[in-house]
């Protein structure tokens, strides 16, 4: 199949849709790519690329095309909404590029904003072909949390605009692909009568203990007594880690546990202000942005990997696909957080579960650990890594997508 790829976010950013892409070139697929100039998680330009500085046009196998956008910014809501803006508003501009080269269907890597379906929804009429979407924050109600606005609330102006339009790009969609399986009541509530099929995020390959880039816990100032819990990825509100840095300086003289964060994001320098003003500096380690490809030596480092997001209806659907990557690791996995993220971990019994926000919740669990032995840690671990096989293996899930896009161009029939 020939097919075009949708995403607001692509390599050089450290998102799975790169990953995807290359594997089904790896397939025989021919796969183009309709992206940003990358400036996430950072918030500005990555060193080489910029307005009118798009880099190389192939990566891997796959083409690319790149539109000028707004940088993000760091915690800065209205450079965040013109960035997603100015990706759906310019890729329009682009799509001539694409116009009659044969594409079976567009792929859309939607994780926020909604707003990047849009090219994706015009292209595939245009051309008369299905376009599927790969829904992994369900919007409006993303955007409200990103707001700070309740799910539920007065239906004013703003909300019943904001429902039309989401609802209105999710229904053209040929497919649904969703994250979590509770997405899809969420989905339906909305009225969508899409094919909704469920598409896990995966476990990534890990590098073998040679192949590991070379960096020690005494690199870093940590001890080999520590009980290291990491956190790998984006530094956001999303996250609630100043929650983290609280249980930290709640158990400062009671635990040997420190923190090791790796990854960057809107939320990093007031993290680390939070930390200077609970005394808790020495507490946690921070690398900044790295290469995904070193994460995994990082990750070697840890006891236990941390993955948390607020208390929220719609974060509460959502299994950040670092667990994935923390299971397959053989990481114990501390989820701090509620819904399909604890009941995951509870169910693979693979680690250790605090209700998100609960700060006491989280002192208890974070003491648990300190208490737990070497064994018990390895036994979770290994439980982790064999559950992730059963349930979010590579091959299995990425052969899925193949078969939903092959199904989606075959049961297509355009609208006249």
């Amino acid at each position: 199949m020939k097919i075009l790829v949708v995403s607001q976010y692509y390599w050089p950013e450290p998102f799975r849709i790169t990953d995807i892409c290359e594997w089904l070139v790896s397939r025989g697929h021919e796969v183009d790519v309709l992206t940003s100039v990358p400036n996430v998680p950072q918030g500005k330009f990555y060193e080489g690329y910029g307005w009118f500085r798009h880099g190389e046009k192939q990566h891997k196998g796959v083409g690319i095309e790149r539109v000028d956008v707004i940088q993000r910014g760091r915690d800065k809501p209205v450079r965040l909404a013109l960035n997603c803006a100015s990706f759906a508003f310019n890729a329009l501009f682009h799509l001539h590029k694409f116009r009659k080269k044969g594409y079976d269907a567009v792929f859309n890597f939607n994780n926020s904003p909604v707003s990047s379906i849009y090219p994706a929804k015009v292209f595939a009429r245009r051309e008369k072909i299905p376009y599927l979407v790969f829904v992994l924050d369900i919007w409006p109600d993303s955007m409200y949390f990103l707001l700070g606005m309740p799910v539920s609330g007065p239906q004013t102006l703003f909300r019943r605009i904001s429902f039309q339009i989401s609802r209105w790009l999710y229904a053209g969609a040929q497919t649904l692909l969703i994250s979590s399986k509770g997405m899809e009541e969420k989905l339906r509530s909305m009225g969508l009568k899409n094919r909704i099929e469920y598409f896990p995020n995966y476990a990534e390959p890990q590098p073998t203990a040679e192949n590991l880039p070379a960096v020690s816990r005494e690199d870093l100032g940590l001890n080999a007594q520590d009980t290291v819990i990491g956190f790998a990825g984006n530094v956001g509100k999303a996250q609630g880690l100043d929650q983290v840095v609280e249980a930290a300086a709640r158990l400062r003289t009671k635990s040997g546990v420190r923190f090791l964060i790796v990854g960057d994001g809107p939320e990093l320098l007031n993290l680390k202000a939070l930390c200077e003003k609970l005394g808790v500096s020495d507490r946690f380690v921070f690398t900044g942005w790295v290469n995904g490809a070193a994460v995994a030596g990082y990750m070697a480092l840890c006891d236990v990997m941390l993955a948390c997001l607020k208390d929220n209806e719609v974060l509460n659907l959502v299994l950040p696909a670092k667990v994935q990557t923390y299971m397959n690791a053989a990481k114990p996995v501390l989820a701090f957080m509620n819904g399909v993220g604890a009941q995951t971990v509870r169910e693979a019994d693979c680690g250790f579960v605090a209700k998100a926000g609960d700060v006491d919740s989280l002192c208890e669990a974070l003491a648990e650990i300190s208490g737990a032995g070497r064994e018990e840690l390895v036994r979770k671990g290994e439980n982790a890594r064999r559950y992730c096989e059963q349930h979010f293996d590579r091959e299995k899930v990425l052969e899925s997508l193949e078969v939903y896009l092959h199904q989606a161009v075959e049961a297509y029939s355009p609208k006249k």
